[in-house]
């Protein structure tokens, strides 16, 4: 019988009222078959329906998502006037004598500017154009319900972006911040991204004077302004000589440097700073001697624990001693507890012949240390146990043509080892076998377009290029090491051994300096920072002339994202979980939730206030952060499951994509979500249903 009656469920509305509020329908009824199926219809596309308040006085404005004619089921779309809190809303169906128009995507308000139910429905091509780029200039909400198997921890997986990595390389900035703060800021190892601001891992001067002058470079500020770097003397935390660091790691409030040597030699004392403190205070501070007398370089983190890379032990000055000892911090744990700290011996695990690594890597399940000097590489599986040595094992890369590196980088399938003092680029495919010869490929990439592209430390990853920071390349014929700022990069979406993959650019000489001999650095989702640290001239020539490099320009606008990459620099480690990014005047803002999403569905929602930049996940604020700006106009289309023009692929669902040019609040999204992930509560049919 008809009109039917529906009842949406005011104990699931949040905020009141909510004007024009689109609410999703998921109904079946026997009635609702067409009449050769035994029910009321003779339409196959249900245009004989139509929705309204239970005064049945005026149409709403809906639109059929899915009908099934046989079954008598649909999924629906009714834009309610006033949906409130205090009380049930009550609709009613109807069943016209006729067939009625449509009011297709009607249903959404104005300021709702692009509407799509799923992926890979009729129609759609994978990209659009979004319009005008300035109705979201001010603010913006992009919403997504999405699904994964499984949950996707260290891959950028893009659900909705206007974001497309550039092609061209000729945007290089330098800055000179050795002066910073009347501090010398110079020779760094390294540097990490908190979400806002980067910050160089210290290391040492000439002749091996360690330092521990921690330099910060705010992103929202000009990169070119003294007044936009601040740099504090961390050279002596709770008592410890803390000097002398190799990288950093990120877990979402802690930024942690990685110890390798001070004047005296290796160490393990750890030096960590609060990010929710004030960076020139003491007290934001804090330290802890791990207890082991060997360099760690480089670090990895899986979510909750942080490992640190080991490297050398015995004499400095000779570097002919290996450590395989793995450090392990739990994050969880009481930082100066020792309970929170182990340690694992890994020149145990068969085929490791020696240690000394520099670099790591996380794909998700295995942490991977990355040979300096003996090409055998360390896996830790990290569902196993620490202290087991069946959790580990080791692969001689040297037939593969593993030389010495440092670093490496992970594209969500393929993990490229970065090539010091030579060309040959080393990839492993982590969805094959570990230990398998055909799992594993080689390019030497040296020379590429003209340039010397032998010999780099760290690289960036920026959803389509892989970028390999340049150092040290093979030193000539007078056995001194050539100094070079030869930017290598592969296009990912090429074959791996096709020579038209790579390109270079010199980047040296930006805006007048000396701008070569980097060590890893630092990516905020737009600009990758590469770390200073020695330029070949007099003693040493440690140098602090910051190069960056704009992977974006205009080219856009917004990405929400399902995860990210966050050991993203070659010597960092962080967890970053699903984000959401803009592309403003003053630089990329960003705000990560810093834990991965479980399997299953999920609803993600990016909010840009015009003052605020908010991460709803399931209908809460997960992650927020202040932002301001006007969003970059963007002639990019909108991608939806990747990025713009290809690369940071979901590997999974997606439903229900709004993009608007409004801010919608925290009300209207925890009822989208209650709506979404309960509709048989949210809106139920009674009566003669």
């Amino acid at each position: 019988m008809f009109p039917k009656k529906i009842i949406l469920d005011h104990t699931l509305v949040t905020g009141d009222p909510l004007q024009d509020y689109p609410v999703y329908l998921h109904i079946a009824s026997p009635d609702l078959k067409v009449v050769d199926a035994g029910g009321r219809l003779h339409a196959n596309d249900g245009s004989e329906l139509f929705f309204t308040l239970a005064d049945q006085r005026d149409r709403l404005l809906h639109t059929l998502s899915r009908y099934d004619p046989d079954q008598g089921e649909l999924e629906a779309w009714v834009r309610i006037p006033a949906l409130t809190s205090r009380a049930d809303t009550v609709l009613a169906l109807h069943l016209a004598d006729h067939p009625l128009s449509t009011f297709g995507e009607q249903v959404w308000p104005r300021d709702c500017l692009f509407v799509l139910h799923a992926l890979g429905q009729p129609g759609w091509n994978e990209e659009v154009r979004l319009g005008p780029t300035g109705e979201i200039a001010e603010t913006l909400s992009v919403e997504a319900w999405v699904y994964s198997p499984s949950p996707q921890i260290e891959t950028l997986q893009s659900v909705v972006s206007q974001w497309a990595p550039r092609s061209g390389m000729d945007s290089w900035e330098a800055f000179d911040a050795s002066a910073t703060d009347g501090l010398r800021c110079a020779a760094y190892f390294g540097a990490v991204f908190d979400g806002r601001y980067v910050y160089f891992s210290p290391q040492h001067y000439e002749d091996r004077a360690a330092h521990g002058i921690v330099l910060r470079y705010d992103t929202q500020a000009p990169f070119k302004e003294g007044t936009s770097y601040a740099a504090f003397d961390a050279g002596h935390i709770d008592g410890l000589n803390t000097k002398g660091y190799y990288g950093a790691a990120f877990d979402g409030r802690y930024i942690y440097f990685v110890p390798r040597q001070d004047e005296a030699g290796y160490h393990s004392r750890v030096l960590r700073y609060d990010t929710q403190a004030d960076f020139y205070q003491p007290a934001s501070w804090a330290a802890y001697d791990a207890g082991e007398v060997h360099s760690q370089q480089g670090a990895i983190f899986d979510g909750r624990y942080l490992y640190f890379c080991p490297g050398y032990s015995g004499d400095p000055l000779r570097e002919d001693t290996f450590s395989a000892r793995v450090i392990r911090f739990d994050t969880r744990g009481d930082f100066k507890n020792g309970d929170s700290w182990q340690t694992f011996d890994a020149s145990r695990v068969p085929g490791l012949a020696a240690g000394n690594f520099d670099g790591g890597a996380f794909d998700g399940r295995y942490a991977y240390f990355v040979p300096l000097s003996n090409g055998v590489i360390l896996r830790y599986d990290t569902h196993g146990e620490f202290g087991d040595q069946r959790s580990w094992s080791a692969v001689d890369g040297r037939p593969f043509g593993v030389h010495m590196s440092v670093g490496a980088v992970f594209d969500g399938r393929y993990l490229y080892l970065v090539p010091y003092a030579h060309g040959r680029v080393v990839r492993y495919d982590t969805h094959d076998d570990f230990a398998l010869a055909t799992s594993w490929s080689s390019f030497d990439a040296n020379p590429t377009d003209g340039l010397d592209t032998g010999g780099f430390d760290g690289g960036f990853f920026d959803g389509r290029f892989v970028y390999f920071v340049p150092f040290i390349s093979r030193p000539s014929s007078d056995k001194r090491p050539k100094f070079h700022s030869n930017i290598l990069r592969y296009n990912t979406l090429l074959p791996f051994d096709q020579p038209e993959a790579w390109t270079a650019r010199d980047a040296s000489g930006t805006d007048g300096l000396r701008s070569v001999g980097y060590n890893a650095g630092a990516f905020d989702g737009r600009y990758f920072y590469m770390a200073p640290w020695r330029d070949g001239t007099g003693s040493g020539g440690m140098h602090g002339r910051v190069l960056r490099y704009d992977t974006l320009g205009a080219e856009g606008a917004f990405s929400l994202r399902y995860s990210d990459y966050g050991h993203n620099g070659g010597l960092c480690a962080s967890i970053l979980g699903p984000g959401f990014l803009i592309n403003a005047a003053a630089g990329v803002a960003s705000v990560h939730v810093y834990q991965p999403l479980a399997a299953g569905w999920h609803y993600l929602v990016g909010v840009y206030t015009g003052t605020r930049l908010q991460l709803f996940v399931d209908g809460e604020l997960a992650a927020e952060r202040s932002a301001s700006g006007q969003i970059r106009a963007c002639a990019a289309n909108l991608a939806v499951g990747r990025l713009t023009n290809g690369g940071g692929h979901f590997s999974g669902s997606i439903r229900e994509v709004r993009v608007w040019s409004t801010a919608l609040s925290a009300g209207w999204i925890r009822t989208a979500y209650h709506n979404l992930s309960q509709p048989d509560q949210f809106a139920r049919m009674v009566g003669n249903g």
